[in-house]
């Protein structure tokens, strides 16, 4: 009797397992809406790459729905969408394709329409469709205006580029140099000269003065006053005669090379104020973006979608997690490195890298020439390693359940959680290992874990267990090997063992306390 226990407790845990697996296989294949809850209604799409059957619908970041089905109509793609009958949907209303993640993924944004529209009936039409927006647009309207800045540089460069340009601009700063040389000198001689003139003709106004009052005296003074006058007007007139007489063919020169530069100063500013004016009008790619709102305005929208992909680059969540379970019929450890990225709540990367001891399993075949008596000439030779396995999966998931598929234990698998009291205890289910040439089925493992403490959780289930188990004795009868150890290597074997998990929070909190010399 009791040895009917035990497979009595595994059929009925297998049992249950599939009884789960199936309930949340037809949940999730059912879709989310209700068609009794729910209204149907279509768009076409010029681009629906990323949009498919349970492809979310949300307005203001909330699920309203989902997309039904999509088909090829002509050129274009006829999406079909149930959305919430709570959510007023009107005819003006309008879809927006959104990217979600790095992996291809989309979803749709709806704005249901205005307060004044009418009601959107059953099997309606939502005419404004966007699905052409993110990197894609804002890549061509970013050419764009680097093609505008290019046509600019372009006649600047025309205007002060190139060997002619730069001689025309030293040629320039080197006559101004020194023609305010020649200005400065010119005025500093001037300028005393004309003190002077001007002490000696104030002079000259008093003695004229006293002469006015005293007719016959100092008259003598007063004509030697007035040749130093005119002594000191003749130095003047020498000074800038020798100013302008010494350096006239220079002069004109440099006179004659400012007027080419300032024409040619001229030039380049009406140019610019061409280009200014016609950016200012609207015209061209530039004028279009600094003029029209509504360009201004998606790309500002475009601006924002890439900070949001950013900030949640930079957010993603990691969780390192190490488990030990001891095989009960193998007799050994199967030990178990775990990290999680988690970019989002409701989804998840597995990487992990197992140490089993049951190993790979290769099969060669091989020729002995000449055969032995008892021995064929082609031979099947098996033979297991202990190397390292590693796992790679993608996890969704919807309410209570989670499914996951890819890489498990180096081979492809699917496998699903169902979680129960705010996910302390949860019932692990994978499904893996199709190829197998020495186990007429897949390799099927049921597991409960219970978490504890915040980081500590305990474990134990059945691994494979549709397999009939195989003992190393079994395997030498079949191999014809003298083993004689009946430890079970492969089929059904129980386990039981723990674990402790970090996240990135904990492990920087952790690392911050560490003493640091």
């Amino acid at each position: 009797m009791g040895s009917l226990v035990t497979p009595f407790k595994v059929g009925l845990l297998v049992i249950v397992a599939l009884a789960a697996f199936m309930t949340l296989w037809v949940t999730l294949t059912q879709g989310t809406h209700d068609p009794a809850t729910a209204i149907t209604v279509f768009a076409y799409f010029d681009d629906a790459s990323g949009i498919g059957p349970k492809s979310r619908v949300q307005t203001a970041g909330i699920p309203v729905g989902e997309v039904s089905g999509v088909r090829l109509e002509g050129t274009r793609a006829r999406v079909e969408l149930r959305i919430r009958r709570d959510v007023p949907l009107k005819k003006d209303a309008a879809l927006v394709k959104r990217s979600e993640s790095i992996l291809g993924d989309y979803l749709i944004d709806l704005v249901p329409g205005s307060p004044g529209a009418p009601l959107m009936p059953e099997g309606g039409q939502i005419a404004m469709v966007n699905d052409r927006t993110g990197m894609e647009e804002a890549v061509n309207k970013l050419n764009l205006i680097a093609g505008d800045i290019q046509e600019v540089t372009r006649s600047l460069r025309e205007v002060f580029g190139g060997e002619e340009g730069a001689n025309n601009m030293q040629a320039i700063v080197k006559n101004l140099v020194e023609v305010s040389a020649s200005l400065d000198t010119t005025l500093t001689q001037a300028g005393a000269s004309l003190n002077s003139a001007l002490v000696n003709i104030d002079a000259l106004s008093r003695d004229v003065r006293k002469l006015a009052d005293s007719q016959d005296e100092n008259i003598a003074a007063i004509f030697t006053n007035v040749r130093g006058a005119s002594e000191d007007v003749r130095e003047v007139l020498g000074a800038i005669k020798r100013v302008l007489g010494t350096g006239e063919g220079e002069l004109t020169a440099s006179v004659q090379s400012f007027k080419d530069t300032l024409g040619k100063l001229d030039e380049a500013i009406e140019r610019v104020q061409s280009i200014a004016q016609k950016i200012d009008e609207g015209e061209g790619p530039v004028g279009r973006l600094i003029n029209d709102e509504r360009l201004g305005e998606n790309l500002g929208n475009t601006l924002d979608d890439v900070s949001n992909y950013l900030d949640r680059m930079v957010n993603i969540a990691t969780e390192v997690s190490l488990r030990s379970e001891y095989l009960v019929r193998e007799g050994s450890m199967k030990n178990v490195f775990g990290i999680k990225l988690i970019p989002k709540p409701d989804k998840y990367y597995l990487i992990e890298l197992i140490d089993d001891p049951r190993g790979n399993i290769t099969e060669t075949t091989v020729r002995r020439y000449p055969p032995d008596l008892d021995e064929t000439a082609l031979q099947t030779v098996v033979s297991t390693d202990q190397a390292f396995k590693f796992s790679a999966q993608f996890a969704k998931r919807f309410y209570f359940a989670t499914l996951r598929f890819g890489i498990i234990e180096s081979t492809g698998g699917v496998g699903g959680n169902l979680h129960f009291f705010d996910d302390a205890l949860t019932i692990n289910l994978d499904l893996f290992d199709f190829a197998s040439r020495d186990q007429k089925w897949p390799r099927f493992r049921a597991s409960l874990n219970y978490s504890f403490l915040g980081h500590l959780f305990v474990s134990a289930g059945v691994d494979d267990i549709i397999n009939r188990p195989k003992s190393n004795s079994a395997l030498a009868v079949e191999d014809g090997s003298n083993l004689t150890t009946r430890r079970v290597i492969r089929g059904r074997d129980f386990f039981f063992g723990a674990g402790f998990y970090f996240t990135d929070e904990d492990l920087k909190g952790l690392l911050s306390s560490i003493p640091t010399p």
